[in-house]
């Protein structure tokens, strides 16, 4: 026990006596192991976040500690996760472990200077760069009309000192540098409202790290540009001034960048303004609606952006945001930028700020670096090169967000075009996606808003008949659909400016139809070629997207109706035109030739529509090809693929009949064009067989008098159960293939049967195929083709010669009571050519045929037991018969082979 207690009291006295040698010290933290600290502290074992400390030591607690600040989201902006972690600057000697505390935050506080310790480089040498957009050559192209209707506010909150970087300074300069340098907006229209705006204290971190305070000048002129601090008072007042003076006329570009958040009380996004404060959606959308401006497009680039679509949407506006509302935003990977409204802008301003000009990975932007791009194609473009869409970045995500009138001028809205807020217009067609100008390729002149009838029922009845004027059909109603295709409303006042009117004219249907046979201005035949039926104004209020219909009578006078009524063949082509006043007609559609340029534009809309017409016997749409002011060397027809896929198992047969001076032109040419069959029938039929068929080498000529007839037969190869309609469009085409007009015809078919028949093939005694058909199932005539399309008689039956080769023919049943077809193909096998030999000649043999023999036939004869010479001899072309001479003939099995053009068709053997 003594000795225990005796080791006890030597320890303790051993541990006082060290003490008093090694007394306790106060060590100094410095930053690196406080930046060690704070990175145990927030776990960031894989070196993800970017660290800040404080320039100067904070108080805290009555000690004295290191600020680190902890960014959790590199490159994003604010707000998002972070922390402050504070390190005491001192520790005792014994202490392993710094005191420290971790603060979770939103976004930096901005009331502490801090310094990078370890950050992410993320812009290397680019650390300095910053945007240049080079003025236009004045003379380079045409001055911009709509810049003094552009306005802009260029708004940048800042948030604090500490969350206010360059960045964001960079992204104004480069939107500021391409409205005035790329499209001349004037200075006086572009309000800068920046962090503390003109206060020339330290505002900004640069990418140094360093504060400085914010650069006034956004285009480098000397001139200041940041007119106003980012607080929410200035927000308001220049909003409202400039929404109170804005028309119809103008367009106001809003452009948001630098920091947002989301409040989970209010459940709703804001914009981050200077000093902290907050602007709610509500807010701005109240401040934008004052006045009566034509176009505000807004874009914003912060954090929860996409949380604002809701509340500023509106006909009359374009939102666009570079995320969604539970979605931060980012900043470029290499340059000090922001991600998606630095392609925004440069899809904009044609280059990016280095330079280079914009490409696009899919048919966003027009080519041409000076070509304009509408602020839609701007969105799709910089949704497109974003790198954080779509999953292209490993750790951050952005959903870009659009919002605006689809199918509407919305759509045309460019910093160099400001389309008007009313749009009217009447061509629409299936599956129209409101893209102006239209393809000229489309069938123009089939539009499904302009039909007439002989019954005042088109708002009920929108189908066209054929105008053809009787007796009991004297007056002709044309209806008419018009749509605004505007961001506000058409609304009808009495004498004014703004009030349209819709005309309508007819022409005597034709390919080609020119001004002239609209106006009624042919030399030939001026009375039944065309002319203005009337016009109407629109009183009706159309909303965006919504449509009228207006009628308009006619009732042909002077005589004309009778003129009309005694041509049989006529059918009337109708036209509808929107204008702003009462003249007869526009000028500006024409061209060297004469014919209408319809396709140009949406305020015309044509119908040459012949409707209905069922399926008969030699039943054929009789169209005139044009009367043309000059001549077309080379056009085409061409058949327009079907889209409608509800009945595409059923085909019908287009077969074309030309006047007698068309066809033999194209029959000299050897019918040029694809997919055609000259069938050599007594019709002159040419055979349209696919659904993108096209005859070529046709000649339009000034004041000519072709035509074509169309013959549109169902293929009854099955059972069609249900009543076919079907529009077939033909068009007209230039050499390039481009559309110059067309027609169109209704098809339609009654429920029918399959039409039914049996096949044969025979030989007959004199050696001859007999082909048949037999057991029809109903009324029919029947035509037969051989197998390269040639027609080569008709009748229930016809007769073969043999042949030396396996042959293929084709029957065309056609039924006398509704025109339909069905084909059958027969093959005919080969027949023994050769039908005796005969041996009875001392030197010679003599080989008999069945059939004549056709050009370059020969006899080749050699003795199977002998080392003889092959003997050949041609065959007198048409003869049955050939006598072969062999000197010295000797008794021996002989082969007799017979060919044509080189080929065996027939062998024999034959004793001698």
């Amino acid at each position: 026990m003594r000795k225990t207690l005796f080791l006890f009291i030597a320890a303790f006295l051993y541990s006082v006596a060290a003490v008093c040698q090694f007394p306790e010290r106060i060590i100094k933290v410095m930053p690196q192991e406080a930046l060690d600290v704070a990175v145990k502290a927030c776990s960031d074992n894989k070196s993800q976040y970017d660290y800040f400390i404080s320039e100067t030591s904070v108080k805290k607690d009555n000690s004295l500690f290191h600020a680190v600040f902890v960014d959790k989201k590199p490159g994003a902006g604010w707000e998002h996760p972070c922390a402050y972690v504070y390190v005491k600057t001192s520790r005792l000697s014994s202490e392993t472990t710094p005191y420290h505390i971790v603060e979770e935050a939103t976004h930096p506080k901005g009331t502490i200077k801090m310094r990078p310790i370890r950050v992410h480089d993320r812009y290397g040498s680019n650390s300095k760069f910053k945007p240049r957009v080079a003025k236009l050559n004045a003379n380079a192209g045409e001055k911009n009309s709509f810049s003094g209707n552009t306005y802009a506010v260029i708004l940048s909150g800042g948030l604090n000192m500490e969350s206010n970087e360059e960045r964001y300074w960079n992204d104004c300069s480069f939107i500021y540098q391409t409205l005035r340098n790329r499209y001349d907006v004037p200075k006086n229209n572009i309000k800068g409202i920046m962090s503390d705006g003109t206060d020339p204290s330290e505002d900004m971190k640069n990418n140094n790290g360093e504060y400085v305070s914010s650069p006034l000048d956004l285009d480098y002129d000397g001139i200041a540009d940041i007119e106003y601090a980012a607080t929410k008072e200035n927000v308001k007042t220049v909003l409202k001034s400039l929404c109170t003076k804005l028309t119809d006329k103008d367009h106001l570009l809003l452009y948001v960048i630098d920091h947002g958040g989301y409040d989970p009380q209010a459940k709703q996004s804001y914009i981050c303004l200077w000093n902290e404060e907050k602007l709610y959606p509500g807010e701005l959308n109240e401040w934008l609606s004052t006045g009566d401006a034509g176009y505000i497009n807004i874009l914003m680039g912060q954090c929860h952006s996409g949380g604002f679509v809701k509340a500023l949407k509106g006909n009359n506006r374009i939102v666009a945001t570079a995320c969604s509302e539970d979605e931060l935003s980012y900043g470029c990977e290499e340059l000090p930028f922001d991600e998606f409204v630095y392609h925004w802008t440069s899809a904009l301003n044609g280059f990016d700020a280095e330079g280079n000009q914009v490409t696009a990975q899919t048919d966003t932007l027009p080519t041409g670096a000076l070509k304009p791009v509408t602020m839609i194609k701007a969105f799709e473009y910089a949704n497109e090169h974003d790198m954080y869409t779509g999953g292209k970045f490993p750790y951050a995500e952005e959903t870009p967000c659009l919002s605006y009138l689809k199918n509407s001028t919305a759509e045309d809205l460019a910093l160099d075009t400001i389309p008007d807020v009313v749009d009217l217009y009447i061509r629409s067609y299936k599956n129209d996606n409101g893209v102006r100008p239209f393809d000229r390729n489309s069938v123009f002149w089939n539009s499904p808003d302009i039909w007439g009838r002989f019954n005042d029922d088109g708002i009920e009845n929108q189908q066209m008949e054929n105008i053809r004027f009787s007796e009991d059909h004297s007056t002709c109603y044309i209806y008419v659909k018009v749509r605004n295709r505007g961001i506000k409303p058409y609304k009808y006042i009495k004498n004014s400016p703004q009030v349209r009117y819709v005309h309508t004219a007819w022409a005597k249907s034709a390919f080609a139809i020119t001004d002239d046979c609209w106006r009624g201005l042919l030399e030939k035949d001026p009375d039944i070629s065309g002319g203005h039926v009337g016009y109407v104004p629109l009183r009706n209020t159309i909303n965006p997207g919504d449509s009228t219909i207006v009628c308009i009578s006619w009732q042909p006078q002077n005589g004309l109706k009778y003129d009309l009524i005694d041509v049989k063949v006529f059918h009337a082509c109708l036209l509808a035109y929107i204008t702003n006043n009462k003249n007869i007609m526009p000028d500006f559609w024409t061209q060297d030739t004469g014919i209408a340029k319809i396709w140009q534009t949406d305020k015309m809309a044509q119908k040459n529509l012949m409707a209905p017409v069922a399926n008969c016997d030699d039943c054929y749409a009789k169209i005139d090809m044009g009367e043309l002011r000059k001549n077309i060397d080379s056009t085409y027809l061409y058949k327009v693929p079907d889209p409608d896929e509800k009945y595409s198992m059923y085909k019908n047969e287009i077969s074309v009949k030309m006047s007698p001076t068309m066809f033999q032109d194209i029959k000299r040419k050897g019918f040029p064009g694809s997919s055609i069959v000259y069938c050599n029938d007594p019709n002159n039929r040419i055979l349209m067989k696919a659904d993108d068929s096209k005859i070529g080498g046709i000649e339009i000529k000034k004041g000519n008098n072709e035509y074509i007839g169309l013959e549109c037969n169902l293929v009854a190869d099955q059972m069609l159960t249900d009543t076919l309609k079907r529009t077939i469009n033909i068009a007209l085409t230039d050499a390039e293939g481009s559309f110059l007009g067309g027609e169109s015809i209704m098809i339609i078919n009654a429920p029918r049967d399959r039409i039914d028949f049996d096949t044969s093939v025979m030989v007959d005694d004199s050696g001859n195929n007999m082909l048949s058909v037999s057991d029809v199932s109903e009324d029919a005539t029947c035509e037969w083709y051989d197998e390269n399309g040639k027609y080569v008689g008709s009748g229930s039956s016809i007769s073969i010669p043999s042949g030396f080769a396996d042959r293929k023919y084709t029957v065309k049943v056609k039924s006398s009571v509704d025109g339909a077809v069905r084909y059958e193909t027969l093959n005919v096998p080969k027949n023994g050519v050769i039908s005796n030999i005969d041996t009875g000649y001392s030197n010679g043999l003599n080989v008999h045929l069945n059939i004549p023999a056709p050009d370059n036939t020969t006899v080749r004869v050699v003795s199977s037991g002998s080392t003889r010479p092959v003997i050949e001899k041609a065959v007198e072309t048409g003869a049955k018969s050939c006598m072969i001479d062999i000197p010295n003939m000797i008794s021996d099995v002989y082969q007799v082979t017979l060919l044509e053009n080189g080929n065996i068709i027939d062998v024999r053997k034959v004793r001698k």
